[in-house]
């Protein structure tokens, strides 16, 4: 597995999502890399995207050496790390660069343009309104051409994207763009396991793990990762 972190694209560091990491391994064992990609306010697109699909190509091109599968890959992360593994995701299926059997990119950042009801005058904690348009200015400062793997919300075709989980909470600026984008892998026939929980902020599995929404939010990830990994991994 490809492990992208969260963190608006400016700032942090893998081991923030240590936890998660860990119960992907327990509940199937697998092999997580997650990279400390380049943030964008020193080094803004396409930076931090380069250096997530490269480690993809790594880890393609040294899998049986780490003991890993060779056939097939899973790409996740969260929030803006939910961004970067939809780009990569899009980009390996568009070059066939790597076989990716399943992604999981979870409340992605994932649409600049910012224009969703869900977006537009967010007031939400955590996460709102006023910090998606400076993170995007920072992330995409510099960038005339805004394409899917800057902003996967930008794809116009989804037919070849692979099997899907997500989930996002009903108060977060990513609801809508989370939702349109599940409606549009439904519409090219990929399949996708997807939640929205009802009252919840951005990241909140993240900042308060112990709530009972946070512990239900893990559930629904894990066990349909599991499935996946089942399933797709046969």
């Amino acid at each position: 597995m490809l492990y992208l972190h969260g963190g608006g694209y400016v700032y942090g560091v893998p081991e923030q999502f240590g936890s998660i990491i860990k119960d992907f391994i327990e509940t199937e064992p697998c092999i997580i890399v997650a990279p400390d990609y380049r943030k964008a306010v020193a080094s803004p697109y396409p930076a931090a995207f380069n250096d997530c699909y490269d480690t993809l190509l790594w880890i393609k091109d040294n899998a049986a050496s780490i003991g890993g599968r060779t056939d097939g890959f899973i790409v996740s992360g969260h929030s803006a790390g939910g961004g970067l593994a939809a780009a990569v995701s899009l980009k390996a299926t568009d070059t066939d660069d790597a076989k990716i059997a399943f992604q999981m990119p979870l409340y992605p950042m994932i649409d600049d343009r910012q224009n969703s009801a869900s977006a537009v005058g967010n007031d939400a904690p955590v996460w709102d309104g006023e910090a998606n348009r400076l993170a995007w200015s920072r992330y995409l400062d510099g960038v005339k051409n805004v394409t899917p793997y800057a902003a996967a919300a930008r794809c116009t075709d989804y037919t070849k994207l692979p099997p899907t989980i997500t989930y996002v909470g009903s108060l977060e600026p990513f609801r809508d763009e989370t939702k349109i984008y599940v409606e549009n892998l439904r519409r090219a026939n990929v399949p996708v396991e997807f939640e929205v929980f009802d009252g919840a902020f951005h990241a909140f599995d993240v900042m308060v793990p112990g709530a009972p929404i946070s512990k239900r939010a893990n559930r629904f990830l894990m066990e349909n990762f599991q499935k996946f990994a089942r399933r797709y991994f046969p």
